[in-house]
């Protein structure tokens, strides 16, 4: 199951206050351990937390230590977007955003550390990204560039995890087609 609430304000000409809250479930039936992966929960990227490459974020705490190549995926997903959406120049459009929200898994994953759902600490182990993006709306298609920095990883050590180091190995540069939400 999958809830996606969308609601889009107009603060005055073309400038517009959109927000998004998604809360997705997925439970593996029958023998499976696991969810189909086409069916599973991602974080970071174009359409989410932008200020995460695609699928680098989560599951929970889990960081990749040995940068293994494997897919972050999870059957839980919590996130949270707000943009607040200008114009600048003609087709040239602007926006400032905000994205909170992570996966997690519904159980214990020797694959995934870290990365089990727990309702004492998940807001500890929400992602904060903040940042940039322009806009190219050309009316039959827009094409987006957006540039979003992590302020909270939860995949760093404890007490490392709001980052005051803002450099570019913190940040994701992510190019889309369409509006994000």
């Amino acid at each position: 199951l999958s809830f996606d609430f969308r609601y889009f304000k107009y603060v005055g000409g073309e400038n517009q206050i959109a927000t998004r809250f998604m809360l997705g479930a997925g439970i593996p039936y029958g023998n499976s351990n696991d969810m189909p992966f086409e069916k599973s929960f991602y974080a970071g990227g174009t359409n989410g937390m932008r200020g995460w490459r695609f699928r680098e974020l989560g599951p929970g705490t889990f960081s990749n230590p040995d940068k293994l190549n494997i897919e972050r995926i999870g059957d839980l997903q919590l996130e949270f977007n707000l943009e607040y959406r200008f114009p600048i120049y003609s087709i040239i459009k602007g926006a400032i955003f905000t994205d909170i929200g992570n996966i997690w898994t519904m159980r214990e994953n020797e694959i995934f550390a870290g990365g089990e759902f727990n309702f004492n600490t998940f807001y500890k182990q929400l992602g904060f990204n903040t940042g940039l993006g322009i806009r190219i709306d050309a009316t039959f298609v827009i094409l987006r560039i957006d540039l979003g920095m992590q302020i909270h990883n939860p995949g760093r050590p404890e007490g490392q995890r709001w980052i005051h180091d803002f450099k570019w190995k913190n940040m994701a540069l992510n190019f889309g087609v369409g509006y994000p939400f």
